[in-house]
């Protein structure tokens, strides 16, 4: 097959992808793909005894010059899950150890462009990172909310076409999301909860911890992410004292709701967490400290005398440590939704949507709910209220009430849709569940052609994208 495109493109692979993304690679249409992986045995480049050796002249003091810097690294470690809950000499000693790991590969790979699922761990960073001072542009590839697409992305920011959406494509794709009951396509379904359930995620996932321990060890890599990530010593896992989750949901939250003057009635969908669409997407800290940051931002509403209508993510139950929803339900005005209550059901009943980079912050802009949301792939400046630091929360129940959503929501859908459009394209992202590299779906082999596609025409060699950002970055200091 005669390349379509220049260069080298490197693949960030993690667990149990290695095969689909290869496929992806055969077919990308690049002169050259390669695989990372930082588990031990796969990949083309393989960082894990790199990494250890590293890790061993870190931690005897005996390393070279380290290639992040205390800012850099301050980030990096308060952005990683697993990281932050580290002795810091460890924490520290594992990023620059990892960076040398990386920069190695670099070195041998020579990439013109990087792709790989969204950055969610402190790895993954610190290849953007470095490939960002070697002006090469890293790409992660996310399904889009537009049903039967995919988008790329960059920290949560949308990496958009310069070329507009043809008008009619616009209008299609918004009649097909503005539906109100319309779920994007990885939205998990109904499901029961109980405590008996609780019970079973609970133990199923420490005992899991315990076999990925043993895995670790096995495997002479105990300080792999994807091991230390389910030790239940991490701060953020849940406790068995925990399981008293449902008694805190209130099965007639929705009369408490109707009770209320609607204007004054704030949706808060608690995401995942931690999470890396907050870890990774928002630049500010303050913010990344989500726990924190919402129970600053709801007493903000309920002195301003809002109601809050609390749910939390079907996908937290059994991971919720539940002192969060004590601390919530402890403030005046705050109902708590059942589990099995879906969101779009809540956005029908309420005014204002509060969320960080959640989906149903698009579904309720969609539905014309005032949205408040941090700057995201989805957002456009006119039809969000953004938070953008940690210094906003406690102007934001006085910029809800002074919004007026004078425009037109068609108008208001169209703008949104046409920014999603001009960094979607046709694609069956989901086609990596279930891969059989001996029998692979068509699909796959589309999806690659597409994307390597789209890498190269907003590439160094195309749009420029990476550098055009990197401007936008500069001013924005700049202006600062």
């Amino acid at each position: 097959m005669t390349p379509r495109h220049k260069g080298t493109a490197l693949i960030f692979a993690i667990h149990n992808t290695e095969g689909w993304w290869r496929h992806i690679a055969d077919n990308l249409g690049y002169e050259r793909a390669a695989l990372v992986s930082d588990l031990r045995g796969e990949g083309d480049y393989n960082v894990v005894d790199d990494f250890y050796r590293a890790y061993g002249q870190r931690t005897s003091g005996t390393g070279g010059a380290p290639l992040l810097s205390p800012g850099e690294l301050e980030d990096v470690i308060a952005r990683c899950r697993v990281l932050r809950w580290l002795p810091r000499q460890q924490a520290e000693a594992m990023a620059l150890a990892m960076a040398d790991a990386f920069e190695k590969v670099l070195e041998a790979a020579e990439p013109s462009t990087i792709v790989s699922f969204p950055i969610d761990r402190y790895g993954k960073d610190i290849l953007a990172r470095l490939a960002q001072r070697r002006n090469v542009p890293y790409f992660e590839l996310m399904a889009s909310p537009l049903p039967g697409m995919a988008t790329l992305l960059y920290r949560g920011q949308l990496i958009e076409r310069q070329a507009e959406p043809e008008p009619e494509l616009v209008e299609a794709k918004r009649a097909e999301i503005a539906d109100p009951l319309f779920t994007p396509s990885y939205v998990q379904r109904k499901a029961t909860y109980s405590p008996l359930k609780f019970l079973k995620v609970f133990g199923y996932f420490r005992l899991r911890g315990w076999v990925f321990r043993a895995i670790s060890l096995a495997k002479r890599d105990p300080l792999n992410l994807h091991y230390l990530d389910s030790q239940s010593f991490l701060g953020h896992k849940p406790h068995l004292s925990d399981r008293h989750v449902t008694r805190l949901v209130e099965p007639d939250w929705r009369a408490k709701v109707e009770a209320f003057p609607r204007d004054r009635r704030l949706f808060l969908a608690l995401q995942l967490f931690p999470e890396a669409s907050i870890d990774y997407w928002v630049d500010d800290l303050g913010i990344v400290r989500y726990e924190e940051m919402l129970i600053e931002a709801c007493t903000a509403f309920t002195s301003a005398g809002f109601q809050i209508v609390v749910k939390d993510h079907p996908l937290q139950f059994g991971f919720r440590q539940i002192e969060l929803l004590e601390r919530l339900k402890a403030l005046p005005n705050v109902v708590l939704v059942p589990y099995d209550v879906s969101g779009n059901e809540v956005l029908a009943l309420v005014d204002v949507n509060f969320t960080c980079t959640g989906t149903l912050g698009l579904q309720a802009a969609l539905l014309g709910i005032k949205s408040v949301a941090t700057e995201n792939y989805y957002t456009t400046p006119e039809d969000f209220i953004l938070m953008r630091t940690r210094a906003d929360v406690a102007e934001l129940p006085r910029r809800v009430i002074d919004t007026e959503l004078s425009t037109p929501i068609e108008e208001r859908q169209r703008r949104i849709v046409a920014k999603l459009l001009r960094g979607s394209f046709e694609a069956d992202f989901f086609s990596f569940k279930g891969f059989k590299p001996e029998n692979p779906a068509p699909s796959v082999a589309v999806l690659a052609r597409e994307l390597g596609d789209q890498m190269a025409a907003l590439g160094r060699d195309g749009e420029d994208w990476h550098n055009r950002r990197a401007r936008g970055e500069d001013e924005h200091r700049a202006m600062a």
